[in-house]
């Protein structure tokens, strides 16, 4: 089968002929059709990650998946035909975290689809069948993919972490992949929504889901802020850049008593905060990672309601992953490219 592979961190990805995957049992084989890129797959590409010193090579990455059944068991429960998408974090079931069901913090994966495990960038794939949702039939794959982890990020950040309600001032730093989805989860929560970034087109972007305002770069976020909210702060920051300088800045627009939460991240950075204004100002700091498959199933389910979209910067085919790559890294994506993989 075709697959675009790291064979070496310091060259790009290269389409290999790689074995096709052998069922078995509790698995399913999905025909991948469209895959998301994502800066992790980037990142993972070019051996930026913790576990890129022991990844095996050639490594396919690709964790934004949505596929087609071609083989499944009848005790997974899935028939062939099926259009799904891939959770992809294959947790253990059985430790402490899995437990106490919080399988995306899963302290002894089985797999990791993507990340250190063959992801979406090849033609098929073997998943466990409980790991897969139904894709809703009016959403089309190439939105599929996306609304996987780029918007099951975005939901938990903004509802089950950030704990949104209705008639709050939330702000979202980084009008990307996920913070667009953010940005929509916001609104459709009832808040009044500031978008956050540094290109003015991403924030165009933003525009079109009606919010209270945009802000290019931190001065303008702090002078609408205050505007706003009469010099009180922001209720909730969704901090989807990671970057530490993306953190002070929410440090500043959040109110006292409110909530930040992290969703992006830089690995060997450290955020800084004003201690006393943590502590007197009872100022909450949140982390968040991807989403449970309840919170997923939520999100496809609102898809299929019409009630928030991907956004699809463009769609590529499979051999041009290199491609996709390089427009994210220059900044170039407005939303998220897809690979598309597959015909189906």
């Amino acid at each position: 089968m075709r697959a675009m592979a790291v064979t070496d961190y310091a060259k790009p990805l290269e389409l290999l002929d790689l074995p096709e995957p052998e069922i078995k049992p509790g698995y399913v084989i999905l025909r991948i059709l469209t895959c998301g890129v994502c800066f992790s797959d980037y990142k993972t590409s070019k051996g930026l990650m913790a576990y890129s010193a022991t990844l095996p090579l050639p490594h396919v990455p690709g964790h934004e998946i949505c596929g087609e059944v071609v083989e499944a068991g009848p005790e997974t429960g899935w028939q062939v035909g099926d259009r799904v998408v891939a959770y992809h974090y294959w947790s253990c079931g059985i430790c402490a975290y899995c437990l106490k069901g919080l399988e995306n913090l899963c302290s002894n994966l089985v797999g990791w689809a993507g990340f250190t495990h063959h992801g979406g960038f090849e033609e098929f794939l073997a998943v466990p069948a409980d790991r897969l949702l139904r894709v809703p039939e009016n959403l089309a794959s190439e939105h599929a993919a996306p609304a996987t982890c780029a918007s099951g990020t975005a939901y938990r950040a903004v509802v089950t972490r950030g704990r949104l309600e209705a008639g709050e001032v939330a702000v979202v730093i980084g009008s990307g992949g996920v913070g667009l989805q953010a940005i929509q989860f916001a609104q459709l929560g009832g808040a009044h929504t500031l978008a956050v970034d540094i290109d003015a087109r991403k924030l165009e972007a933003a525009k079109e889901f009606e919010v209270a305002g945009v802000a290019l770069g931190n001065e303008e976020a702090q002078a609408w802020i205050n505007d706003f909210t009469g010099g009180v702060g922001a209720d909730l920051v969704i901090n989807t850049v990671g970057h530490e300088t993306a953190f002070a800045q929410a440090a500043q627009l959040v109110r006292r008593g409110g909530r930040i939460v992290g969703v992006g991240y830089a690995a060997g950075q450290f955020a800084r905060f004003d201690t006393p204004s943590l502590v007197l100002d009872e100022i909450e700091v949140i982390g968040t990672r991807y989403a449970l498959r309840y919170e997923m199933a939520r999100v496809l389910g609102l898809f299929g309601e019409g009630k928030i979209k991907a956004v699809v910067d463009e769609v590529l085919p499979l051999e041009e992953a290199n491609e996709a790559f390089r427009r994210l890294k220059e900044g170039e994506v407005v939303g998220r490219t897809v690979l598309r993989v597959s015909e189906g």
